[in-house]
C-alpha cells in the first residue's frame, strides 16, 4: 500500500478532480486533517474520535502552521480546527480503515505486515466497491492492540 497513492485515491473518487471551489476545499482539508494526524503520530482511536457524522477535528499541535495555510485563525474553537465535511458513513469508516493501515505501515510496519486476511493494492481502490458490512470486517482485521490502536 502507497500512503500518498491511497489517500489521494480516496480523495479523487469522493470528490473528483475540483479546482478551489468548495467541494475543492474540503479535499484539501480533509487530505490536510490525514497528513497532519499521521505526520504527528496521533492513535488511530483519536483519530476515529475526532471524525463525526459532519465534521473532523484537527488537534492543535501544528496551529501556527496550519493557520498560515488556511488563512483564518478563526477557525480554531476550543483549541481544536474543527471542519465540516460531507462524507457518509461508510466514506467516514473507510477513511478511518484506511488511516489506521496508514499508521501502522507508518509507526509499526512489523504489525502491518502481520496482518493477514487483507488486500493490500497500492491504492486500496477495491475498498470502494465493497458494502459497508464488508468494510467493518476489514476494520476489524485493523484494530490491532498497538500503539493506541
Amino acid at each position: 500500500m502507497d500512503i500518498n497513492l491511497t489517500i489521494d485515491n480516496f480523495l479523487n473518487t469522493i470528490f473528483g478532480e475540483v479546482d478551489l471551489t468548495v467541494p475543492g476545499e474540503e479535499k484539501t482539508m480533509l487530505g490536510l486533517c490525514f497528513y497532519q494526524y499521521l505526520k504527528n503520530k496521533i492513535y488511530p482511536a483519536e483519530f476515529e474520535a475526532n471524525i463525526s457524522k459532519e465534521s473532523i477535528r484537527i488537534n492543535p499541535i501544528d496551529k501556527p502552521e496550519l493557520t498560515k495555510f488556511i488563512g483564518k485563525d478563526d477557525a480554531w474553537s476550543d483549541g481544536w480546527l474543527t471542519w465540516k465535511h460531507s462524507l457518509n458513513d461508510k466514506q467516514i469508516l473507510h477513511l478511518i480503515v484506511i488511516y489506521r493501515l496508514s499508521y501502522l505501515q507508518h509507526c509499526y510496519l512489523e504489525k502491518y505486515n502481520q496482518i493477514q486476511d487483507i488486500s493490500f493494492s497500492k491504492d486500496m481502490n477495491e475498498y470502494f466497491s465493497i458494502s459497508k458490512e464488508e468494510l467493518q470486517i476489514e476494520y476489524n482485521k485493523v484494530k490491532v492492540n498497538v500503539g493506541g490502536n
